[in-house]
């Protein structure tokens, strides 16, 4: 049955209201009383930008047959950045205007401003009557409105042998409004444990916070102890991402890695063997691995497999198994391989080939047959789709950017050719407006019945701000025997919103989406005419919603009614729904507390039946650090799929679903894993469905970790023929982490850090180490072990520069810049700086209790050599220098006090300076008198 053509009730009605509504407004403003005096802005919006003047000017019109006096213009409030608008009376005659100007700076206090409305009033008076009239104009501000997130240092070290580690994140709101946004915070790859990893920030104009974040390693990877933290901030106001930056975060390790592969990065690099078992009998054991290796000096290489071998029988199965060989800017994938952008299923065993031709463009081409398994016996192995395709991109990230691909496939299992060509491109205009487009083509030939399909896609999308508005358009239309992705489908959502106020935000949208397809004879029989089409499908839905959004401290809220309609239909039943809608959501996070409710109630009739009949959906959701907790209800049918049920409930019906999850991670984070359990009652389907999983890995040693995982599901039925089940599944299995050795091409640089006590380089009795010292080799970071040792991995061939952390007083006897062409190990004495302490001491008269503040005060200190180094005194007014034997000068060039003696001149021997260096200062201009009597 397919759905009768036609103008629907709903268009009808919707367009009867909107006439409806245009003539009640037109009334109302003929209705309105004649006014004397009509003033208004000559713009109606200005836009402004930070630092600028801007004049609008305020025109007053006399309507009436008598002059009037104009008195008491005024701004609304005392808006900050008036710099003039006229204040003297005036009279203005009959039928005369006035145009005077209003001139404003927009500082950063005008920037800052809750609102957007400049208003002016003013008073006027007639031979009868005193009144007052007022306007106003909007100002469109020119702010940046993202929220910046970084830490002040670029590299951010961690040692993990410390009990409490923790860096600080600075959130910074860039733009003029209150802003309260959530930050959610992600380890790249997993082993992080941070607390906490989401929170909410609110932030005046321009206002910076400090935000701490505790680290716990969960998973720590020596050998390449380097981590990101991708920090995402999220305006609570309308759910819309406004900033995000990639932390660098170092675990400081004695064994670092220079050069790293990209499944190191991933957090791969592993092989596991496990013993699956189920309930069904079909036992077996499973291979899962990945490595990343050096192949060559140019080429890299990473390999991934998955293979099952089940016991009975003795049968296997090789799956999601490849070989991928990387060179520069060049790719080839051998095995299991998919890829995207194509508008066409992609997977399949053969092979992919990609490169980079020249800046921004790419190249693909790949060649397979569709099947998911590479090799097997379990399953039979039928011949699939024989695949080839090519794409070809272009363009840049920011402004301009697309792609053109093409794919043959020949089935000969449905005996069927398909070509399919589409584009897609996207830009940006004036860097506020985005443009997506989007075309293809294709053709389908039945290679028995000779029947023939040719089908296109168009699709053109667009967001950005116009004026006040921020507008989504999202549109795409398929023919029915299109061959992509989308084939038969015609979608179209147009939203338009608008914020009112850091806090407020309202919305208005439409969405028309249809799914109608067309297909090929079955080629494995004659082509029939006026028989049932056993493939039709239809199904649409049409909405008219809007919304208003607000959020009050850490709560926010949500109401959207809705206008809904919705169709569904194939060669036996058609249903159709339209509703009524009205959608409320509320949520809040507090500290490690999150709550979430959303409530949906609906009023609708189905079928175009005559009775009407209510129905609710409610989800609530519960989040406590790791524990969350979810429910829903629902009662009655919300939505059209629930008209097709097996059997024949009536129409008050209920289903409840509860669900509740744990992350795990104890006895020193060596044991990590989740637990979830659910159940589901459905009245309408007539079952209760429950499932507990669960999946735990401890680990046995850096590099050794056993796996376990386990379901339980149970089903039972409870129509006039019950009938129940339940099903259980296991799993044991043991991990490999591998850690990469150096690859080829690349060194191995060894380094043991000591104390030349005697100068002569070589490592003696005696002389102790440096233990937890840090070293950067360039900017690679490591710390020396108990041994003082510290090796870095991976190191390509070039020149670099050793530093060693000098806070200890300690420096190097070798030159620092080094050649690394082969294998280092190398002994490196260090020099223990001598220690040079100071102190600044005021020099008070008689009476003076004010106390002064030397805290920050720097000091430097002039080598023979013209080296300078410097010093900071600290709140006890205490300096210390760590120095190598010579003469210096020691001075101070702060001119806030002054100085008996500010350049003294010492001598450090090997012997050390016992003596404190002090500079005396006394306060400027402070001269207290005693008057004896």
């Amino acid at each position: 049955m397919k759905p009768q053509n036609g103008i629907s009730i709903f268009i009808l009605r919707r367009t009867v209201f909107l006439i409806a509504f245009v003539l009640l407004h037109f009334s109302f403003a003929f209705a309105q009383e004649k006014k004397d005096i009509k003033i208004y802005f000559e713009n109606d919006s200005v836009a402004v930008e930070k630092g600028s003047t801007f004049t609008n000017f305020l025109i007053i019109e006399n309507k009436s047959s008598e002059a009037v006096s104009i008195q008491n213009i005024m701004p609304h409030e005392n808006y900050p950045g008036i710099l003039f608008y006229p204040k003297n009376d005036f009279i203005l005659g009959a039928g005369q205007s006035k145009k005077l100007p209003v001139k404003l700076i927009a500082n950063v206090d005008f920037m800052k401003l809750k609102s957007n409305e400049i208003k002016f009033q003013l008073s006027y008076i007639t031979s009868t009557v005193t009144k007052t009239e007022s306007d106003s104009f909007f100002v469109q501000k020119d702010e940046n409105k993202n929220i910046a997130i970084y830490t002040e240092a670029y590299e951010n070290f961690i040692n993990p042998a410390a009990p409490n580690s923790s860096i600080l994140i600075v959130v910074e709101n860039q733009g003029y409004s209150k802003r309260t946004v959530k930050i959610d915070l992600q380890s790249i790859p997993d082993g992080l444990e941070m607390m906490p990893k989401q929170q909410n920030v609110s932030l005046e104009a321009l206002e910076k916070q400090t935000v701490e974040i505790k680290i716990v390693i969960r998973k720590q990877n020596t050998l390449f102890p380097e981590f990101n933290i991708n920090a995402i901030a999220t305006d609570l106001l309308n759910n819309e991402i406004v900033g995000s930056n990639t932390l660098r975060l170092l675990i400081l390790s004695n064994n670092r890695q220079i050069a790293k592969g990209t499944e190191s990065v991933s957090g791969s690099n592993f092989a596991e063997m496990s013993y699956n078992e189920n309930s069904s009998g079909f036992n077996y054991l499973q291979l899962r691995g990945n490595t990343a290796f050096q192949m060559t000096e140019n080429v890299k290489s990473r390999f991934n497999i998955g293979a099952d071998y089940f016991s009975e029988g003795g049968r296997y199965n090789l799956y999601d198994t490849w070989l991928e060989l990387e060179r520069k800017n060049t790719k080839l994938r051998l095995g299991n391989v998919n890829s995207s952008d194509y508008e066409y299923p992609v997977f399949g065993r053969g092979a992919k080939f990609s490169t980079q031709i020249a800046n921004n463009k790419q190249v693909e081409i790949l060649a397979l047959e569709n099947n998911y398994n590479l090799y097997g016996t379990y399953f039979q192995q039928v011949q699939g789709s024989s695949i080839v395709g090519a794409k070809y991109g272009f363009g840049n990230t920011k402004s301009f950017s697309g792609k053109v691909s093409y794919i043959f496939d020949h089935d000969p299992r449905l005996h069927v050719d398909t070509q399919l060509a589409s584009t897609v491109t996207s830009f940006l205009i004036n860097e506020k407006h985005t443009i997506r487009t989007e075309v293809g083509l294709s053709h389908e030939k039945g290679l028995l019945n000779q029947d023939e399909n040719a089908g296109a896609l168009m699709g053109a999308n667009y967001e950005g701000k116009i004026g006040i508005w921020d507008v989504q358009s999202i549109n795409s239309f398929a023919t029915k025997s299109y061959a992509g992705i989308k084939r038969g489908s015609f979608f179209s959502n147009q939203r338009i919103s608008r914020q009112f106020s850091d806090s407020q935000r309202a919305f208005l949208q439409y969405q028309n989406s249809q799914v109608d397809p067309e297909f090929l004879s079955y080629q494995s029989s004659p082509i029939q005419s006026e028989t049932t089409n056993l493939r039709y499908y239809f199904s649409s839905t049409e909405a008219l919603a809007s919304g208003y959004q607000f959020s009050a401290k850490n709560w926010n809220f949500l109401v959207s009614p809705k206008i809904e309609k919705q169709k569904t239909a194939n060669f036996q039943t058609s249903h159709e729904l339209f509703s009524y809608r009205l959608e409320a959501n509320i949520s809040t996070i507090m500290g490690s507390h999150g709550l979430n409710l959303t409530a949906e109630y609906s009023y609708s009739k189905q079928d175009n039946k005559t009775d009407w009949f209510n129905s609710l959906k409610t989800t609530l959701s519960y989040r406590y650090k790791s524990f969350s907790l979810n429910g829903t209800a629902q009662w009655n049918a919300t939505n059209v799929f629930d008209l097709n049920s097996y059997y024949d409930v009536d129409r008050n019906f209920a289903n409840y679903n509860v669900y509740a999850s744990y992350n795990l991670q104890i006895f020193n984070n060596n044991l990590i894993g989740s637990f979830s359990a659910g159940t589901f009652y459905s009245e309408l389907y007539k079952n209760l469905n429950t499932n507990v999983t669960g999946n735990l890995e401890y680990k046995i040693s850096p590099s050794w970790s056993s796996t376990g995982y386990f379901n339980l599901s149970g089903y039972k039925s409870t129509a006039e023929y019950a009938s129940s089940g339940s099903y259980y599944q296991f799993r044991l299995g043991i991990k490999k982490y591998f850690t990469a050795a150096t690859a080829l091409g690349n060194h191995k640089v060894t380094f043991q850090f000591f104390e030349d006590k005697n100068f002569n380089g070589l490592l003696e009795s005696g002389e102790p180490v440096f233990a937890n010292e840090i070293v950067k080799l360039d900017n690679y970071v490591a710390m020396t072990d108990k041994n003082g040792k510290v090796i870095f991995q991976n190191v390509p061939e070039g020149i670099y520069t050793l530093k060693v952390n000098e806070s200890a007083g300690a420096r190097l006897m070798i030159d620092p810049v080094m050649m690394v062409t082969s294998n280092i190990n190398r002994k490196v004495g260090l020099v223990k700086n001598l220690r040079i302490s100071g102190k600044l001491k005021e020099i008070k008269q008689a009476y003076d209790v004010l106390e002064t503040d030397v805290t920050g005060i720097i000091v430097y200190a002039k080598g023979e050599d013209g080296v300078i180094s410097t010093a900071v005194v600290n709140q006890k007014n205490e300096f210390e220098f760590f120095l190598k034997d010579g003469k210096y000068e020691l001075y101070i060039e702060n001119d806030k006090y002054i100085y008996t003696q500010p350049r003294q001149t010492i001598l450090l021997t090997k012997d050390g300076y016992s003596a404190t260096v002090i500079f005396e200062y006394k306060k400027k201009d402070t001269t207290i008198k005693v008057k004896k009597f």
